[in-house]
C-alpha cells in the first residue's frame, strides 16, 4: 500500500514517544549536570572561600583546605612556589582547568594581595550521583519503556480487528467476485463496538450496491430495446423513402442528413449500452489487426461526415494485432476519427500504427493547457458551434480506463492535436515496407 496503515502508524506513534522520553530525559541529566556544575558547586565553592578568608583573617596561619574532594592552594604576593604550575595562570573565577591527567573545578578568588585557589575533584560525587541518579533513573527508563510496549500491545490487539478487516478486503477480488462472497462471519461475534459498525456499514452498502447492480442490469436490458425498437423502425422508413427516385436536391440533402443522424444516434447507443455493462460479463476477446480495422474505420468516418477536403495519411510501420472486442476498439478509434475531422478545417489527419501504439493527430485548431485539463469531461466542446454532442472523448478516456490501456493527448492552439493511445498487451505480428 502506498500510504502507511493503522499498524504502521501506531508503531510510529509508540517509536516517537520512546524517543522523545529519552531525549527528554537525556536533556534533564544534561541541564541537572550543568546546574549542579555551574551553581551548586560554584555556590559551595564561593561559601568555602568565604569561610576560609574569614578564618585566615582571625588566624594567619589557618591551614588551607585539604579533604578528599577539595584542595586548596594560597599565594601570597609572588610567593607561588606551592601552586601548581598548572594553576598559576589562572584568572580569578570558577571553571576547569588541566591538572595531570584530571581536569577539577577550580575556583580563584582574591583578597588583597593574596590569591585563593580551591580545587575540587568531583569523581566520588560523579561515582556517587551514577548509583543515586543514573542508576535509578536507568531503572525508571526501562519501566517506562515497558509500560509503553504494554500500552502499544493493548493498542493493537483493541485496533487488531480493524486491521485484520482491512487485509481481507484488500485481498478480495471485487472484479470476479460480488461483495455477498465476502466471507466476514469472524467479525460478526466481536465485542468490539467499532468493529460492528463498519461490519454493519458494508453490509448496508452491499446491499444498497446489489440493488444499484440489479437496477442497471434491467435499465440497460430494457433501455437496449425500447431504444433499438424505434430507430429500427425509423431506418426501415428512411430505407423506403430513399428508393424514391424523384426528389428534389435540397429533399435528398434531408434525407442524407437524417441517415446521418441515424447512425450517429445508432453508434452512441451502442457505445453508451457497452459502457453500462457489468464488468464481471466482459465482452469476448479476438485479436484485431489494429492496421486493417483503421482503413475500414477512416473510409466510413470519412464517407459519413463528407469531409474530402481533408487529406488523411495512414502510416503503417508495425502490424498490430491487439486482444479486444473489435466493437469496442470500433468505437474507440471512430470517436478519435470523428473528433480528429471535426476540429480539422482543412489540412491533413496522420495515422501511425507503431509498435505497440496508435496515434492520431491532426493539424486542426488545437488546444490550450486549461481546455487540455477539460477535454475528457461529459459535453465539454473546444468550441461551441461544433457539432457532436461533447462525448467522444469522454468515451475514449473511459474505455481506455476499463480496459487498462493508456491515453496520451498533446496539443498547441493553431497546430493541431495528437492523440495516442498505447496497449500494453498488443503483440506485433510483423512491420509493413513503406
Amino acid at each position: 500500500m502506498a500510504k502507511n496503515g493503522l499498524h504502521q502508524k501506531l508503531i510510529h506513534a509508540f517509536l516517537l514517544q520512546i524517543v522523545l522520553i529519552s531525549l527528554a530525559t537525556l536533556m534533564g541529566v544534561y541541564a541537572a549536570e550543568k546546574v549542579l556544575e555551574d551553581l551548586l558547586v560554584r555556590k559551595a565553592l564561593e561559601g568555602e572561600a568565604a569561610h576560609f578568608w574569614a578564618l585566615h583573617g582571625q588566624h594567619p596561619d589557618f591551614p588551607r583546605p585539604n579533604t578528599l574532594n577539595m584542595i586548596g592552594y594560597l599565594a601570597v604576593a609572588e610567593n607561588v612556589e606551592e601552586v601548581p604550575p598548572e594553576l598559576r595562570g589562572l584568572q580569578p573565577g570558577c571553571g576547569r582547568a588541566t591538572l595531570g591527567k584530571r581536569k577539577p573545578i577550580v575556583y580563584v578568588e582574591d583578597r588583597g594581595e593574596a590569591r585563593l585557589y580551591l580545587v575540587f575533584d568531583e569523581q566520588q560525587i560523579a561515582t556517587l550521583s551514577f548509583y543515586f541518579g543514573v542508576v535509578p533513573l536507568s531503572l525508571v527508563l526501562v519501566l517506562i519503556y515497558l509500560f509503553t510496549w504494554l500500552s502499544y500491545r493493548q493498542s493493537k490487539n483493541a485496533i487488531s480487528p480493524i486491521i485484520k478487516l482491512a487485509h481481507i478486503v484488500e485481498k478480495f477480488d471485487f472484479n470476479s467476485r460480488g461483495l455477498p462472497e465476502l466471507n466476514l462471519s469472524e467479525f460478526r461475534v466481536s465485542s468490539d463496538s467499532d468493529v460492528l459498525k463498519l461490519i454493519n456499514a458494508l453490509d448496508s452498502f452491499s446491499k444498497r450496491l446489489e440493488l444499484f447492480i440489479e437496477r442497471e442490469h434491467n435499465f440497460t436490458r430494457e433501455a437496449s430495446h425500447e431504444l433499438r425498437t424505434p430507430l429500427a423502425v425509423i431506418k426501415s422508413a428512411l430505407a423506403l423513402l430513399q428508393k424514391r427516385q424523384d426528389y428534389q436536391p435540397n429533399e435528398q440533402k434531408s434525407l442524407a442528413l437524417i441517415a446521418t443522424t441515424l447512425r450517429d444516434m445508432e453508434g452512441l447507443i451502442d457505445t453508451l449500452l457497452l459502457m453500462a455493462r457489468d464488468e464481471a460479463a466482459p465482452l469476448p476477446e479476438d485479436n484485431v489487426l489494429v492496421n486493417d480495422l483503421l482503413v475500414t474505420l477512416v473510409e466510413q468516418v470519412n464517407h459519413a461526415l463528407n469531409q474530402q477536403h481533408i487529406k488523411v495519411e495512414i502510416q503503417q510501420h508495425y502490424l498490430l494485432s491487439i486482444p479486444a472486442a473489435e466493437k469496442v476498439l470500433t468505437i474507440l478509434f471512430t470517436n478519435l476519427l470523428r473528433n480528429a475531422f471535426t476540429y480539422t478545417r482543412e489540412g491533413m489527419i496522420t495515422l501511425k500504427v507503431e509498435e505497440r501504439s496508435v496515434t492520431v493527430a491532426d493539424t486542426g485548431i488545437g488546444m490550450e493547457q486549461q481546455q487540455l485539463q477539460q477535454v475528457f469531461e461529459p459535453f465539454y466542446r473546444v468550441q461551441s458551434n461544433t457539432v457532436g454532442h461533447g462525448l467522444g472523448l469522454t468515451i475514449v478516456k473511459r474505455l481506455c480506463d476499463r480496459f487498462g490501456w493508456q491515453l496520451k493527448i498533446s496539443s498547441k492552439v493553431g497546430e493541431g492535436t495528437s492523440i495516442t493511445v498505447l496497449f500494453p498487451r498488443s503483440t506485433c505480428v510483423g512491420a509493413v515496407k513503406n
